[in-house]
């Protein structure tokens, strides 16, 4: 997608040039914002196949972390991915979700599917599925981050399951101390064509669970030593409709 979306090209990309190359793909087009937008117009946006994108770029001094998504996080981690079908379809099944979780009140655990997968989401790796690969463009923008999800010993590496994924509270200051894995784009969208009010109904029986826990019977790939999340000073937890 890097090369039909022809994001190698030096210089800040363009956004009405690339979705020129991007709409032929699987239909999304992607729109410059000034910061993060509000959640029912991220909704409507995602809803009709168009990707909200910052249209600034972080200080220096933010390279490996940064809050609010800038053009490098949105443009090289999120735009290659909506070249991908399966992936394409699921973002836009995202966005329709949105309105009604919205009118639930049920925004805070949809949030946490976007935050664990398109954000911060690992997949097995189609050539060698003993590998994982990073998908979520959280990841994809920290080079510090992208090392220590596949490869430091700290953080748990759990295979996915949509309603732990919705059960469970996440960083936003830091890196995370879980990371789920997805089998494939194609499972990721299946899983998701659901009827969601189902689902809400049993979370809203469940408790909410801490980032770094693990539970019985979660499938895990790699259980995490905590030690970095044990030497952070100031860890938050928080709820977002969008990373």
């Amino acid at each position: 997608a890097l090369d039909q979306l022809q994001l190698s090209a030096a210089g800040v990309p363009d956004m009405a040039a690339l979705s020129d190359r991007l709409a032929p793909l699987t239909g999304w087009r992607v729109v410059p914002v000034a910061g993060l937008v509000a959640d029912e117009v991220f909704f409507e946006h995602l809803a009709n196949r168009r990707f909200p994108a910052g249209a600034f770029i972080r200080p220096e001094a933010e390279l490996d972390y940064l809050q609010e998504p800038d053009i490098f996080h949105d443009i090289f981690g999120h735009a290659p991915m909506l070249a991908q079908p399966a992936f394409a379809d699921f973002m836009e099944a995202y966005g329709k979700g949105g309105r009604r979780a919205m009118s639930r009140g049920q925004l805070h655990h949809l949030a946490r599917l976007y935050w664990y997968t398109v954000e911060f989401g690992l997949i097995r790796s189609q050539a060698d599925p003993g590998r994982l690969r990073i998908f979520g463009a959280g990841i994809l923008s920290s080079p510090g981050e992208s090392v220590f999800a596949l490869e430091d010993k700290s953080p748990n590496r759990i295979a996915f399951n949509l309603e732990r994924v919705m059960r469970t509270n996440y960083r936003i200051d830091d890196f995370q101390e879980t990371y789920f894995v997805i089998d494939s784009f194609e499972q990721l969208l299946s899983v998701c064509y659901q009827d969601f009010g189902d689902v809400y109904d049993r979370l809203q029986g469940a408790g909410d669970l801490a980032p770094g826990s693990i539970l019985p019977d979660d499938r895990l790939l790699h259980r995490g030593s905590g030690a970095y999340a044990r030497a952070s000073l100031t860890p938050k937890t928080a709820e977002a409709a969008h990373g």
